[in-house]
């Protein structure tokens, strides 16, 4: 094993696992250790992806190619990538969306029902480097929260902290796919974890589920994705997916609903007890006709607002018009 010095720190404990319970005493999940260079093989499927223009609308995801091959583009003499996940799942937000239809609401997708997770797991990450800052002196990092051209995935898989499930999602053995993913790249030279092996065998229940048949095994057409459509598409949303829509107001968990490796899920300590934003709470004809300075009141420091006003009345109209309560051709706006 590489060796670090680590300072005062117990010489009895391995650097990783200095590194690890730093990690799982600010309160992440999930901890492993991945080698700072992107997998060959994710790289390939990633850029054929783009270039089949299966990311739609999100132009940003196009960009950053040679950061997402080389990690210390983002930060010099990176060696090391820690990977970290937070699981996110919460029994009440699942059953608020099992009462939403009768009381004339949308689903909102469960990890965006409370504070935006970009904030929470940056401010988590920050005092993991606060940490390891203290206890390896001159190291350097820089944390990640799903906003750098990264394969946070792929970090995740190389980490032995999930693997790839046919629905896109990874998956962790004791949190299935309800987690939250975030990476701290470091100078440090830590040994690497092994991989999981995936567990999904022959099964296709995610696969079966999607309402509108974006997913083969392992691969998503984004454009045809309830979340894509409902968060990141602007514009109008072409009527052949309305009905697919159906009652997802705001994202879709429909392919983890059904994964068996979510039917023990574990209520999060992060995020179970966070306060539900106020537009979960809300009638769709009330946000049929939400104004945008309300909508961005409402939605900040939520992931929600990333939909802006205008979609967010566009999604109300599309699921109030399937749930009857306006005609579908009526203009949500």
């Amino acid at each position: 094993m590489r060796r670090i010095d680590a300072g005062s720190a117990n010489a009895a404990n391995s650097p990783e696992q200095l590194v690890k319970s730093a990690a799982y005493d600010v309160g992440f999940s999930l901890a492993g250790i991945a080698a700072a260079s992107a997998s060959p093989r994710s790289t390939i499927v990633y850029e054929k992806w783009i270039r089949e223009g299966r990311h739609g609308e999100m132009r940003y995801l196009s960009g950053g190619e040679n950061k997402r091959r080389n990690p210390t583009l983002l930060l010099e003499g990176a060696k090391s990538v820690v990977c970290v996940a937070v699981n996110y799942y919460a029994k009440s937000k699942a059953d608020w969306n099992q009462g939403a239809w009768e009381d004339g609401r949308g689903e909102v997708a469960i990890y965006a029902h409370g504070r935006d997770y970009h904030e929470v797991m940056g401010d988590m990450l920050g005092e993991l480097e606060r940490r390891l800052g203290a206890m390896f002196p001159g190291m350097r990092a820089r944390s990640v929260v799903d906003t750098e051209p990264i394969s946070e995935r792929d970090f995740a898989v190389q980490s032995g902290i999930a693997w790839l499930g046919k629905n896109t999602c990874v998956i962790s053995p004791e949190y299935g796919s309800w987690i939250f993913l975030g990476e701290l790249l470091t100078t440090l030279d830590l040994e690497p974890d092994a991989p999981l092996k995936s567990l999904c065998g022959k099964c296709t229940k995610c696969i079966d589920a999607c309402p509108t048949g974006a997913l083969d095994p392992y691969f998503m057409d984004t454009i045809k994705c309830i979340s894509y459509l409902t968060i990141e598409k602007r514009g109008e949303i072409a009527p052949k997916f309305h009905a697919a829509i159906g009652r997802n107001l705001f994202g879709c968990d429909e392919c983890q609903r059904v994964c068996p490796f979510n039917d023990a899920a574990h209520e999060s300590v992060v995020f179970a007890g966070a306060e539900r934003n106020s537009l979960t709470r809300m009638r769709l004809e009330e946000l049929v006709h939400l104004g945008d300075a309300e909508f961005k009141d409402l939605a900040r420091h939520t992931a929600i607002g990333r939909c802006k006003a205008d979609g967010m009345r566009r999604n109300a109209g599309i699921v109030a018009g399937n749930r009857g309560t306006c005609d579908r051709d009526e203009d949500p706006a």
